[in-house]
């Protein structure tokens, strides 16, 4: 085997390993990308953001537990009365109505319907249109103290990443 063989097998091996050893960490970079820092009440929130109507759909549903500073912040391109419902839903949690980065409303404590055919869950719709919807873990509204009106800061974990800007 010529030494030019050897080296581009050798170069190979290492493009190879590095690759297994990076692509789990690129994962975790892809994740965090699309994740925001909110602050109510100086209080912070990391978010996952959501802005298509495939991500919107799926929402939390299918997840078992969200952490008590976690939470997910749904973008609109327009404001409207958007409806909410407990599709696919494991866990009981409180929705914020944000519009232009003002808290307009929130449903506290809205509890999963399991067994509940698509067609008969119960709607949760803001009281205002709103341009953003923040969901977080049951009860996180009363620990952040939160009342209408309040101030919604939010900014990328990753500030080049774009999230925030309007969906497409």
């Amino acid at each position: 085997m010529s030494g030019f063989l050897k080296a581009l097998i050798v170069l190979l091996g290492v493009a190879l390993g590095a690759a297994a050893i990076s692509i789990p960490y690129i994962d975790q970079i892809n994740k965090v990308q699309k994740k925001a820092e909110i602050k109510i009440n100086d209080q912070y929130i990391t978010a996952d953001v959501v802005k298509t109507e495939a991500a919107r759909d799926k929402g939390l549903g299918g997840r078992s537990e969200l952490g008590i500073n976690e939470g997910m912040l749904f973008i609109f391109n327009k404001a409207e009365a958007y409806g909410f419902w407990m599709k696919g839903m494991e866990i009981p949690i409180d929705i914020v109505w944000i519009y232009k980065g003002i808290i307009v409303g929130f449903n506290e404590n809205v509890n999963p319907e399991p067994g509940v055919s698509d067609d008969k869950l119960k709607v949760y719709y803001p009281p205002q249109p709103v341009d953003q919807v923040l969901e977080l873990r049951s009860g996180r509204i009363s620990l952040l103290k939160a009342k209408i009106g309040d101030n919604v800061y939010v900014r990328p974990l990753i500030p080049a990443s774009g999230i925030l800007s309007n969906p497409q």
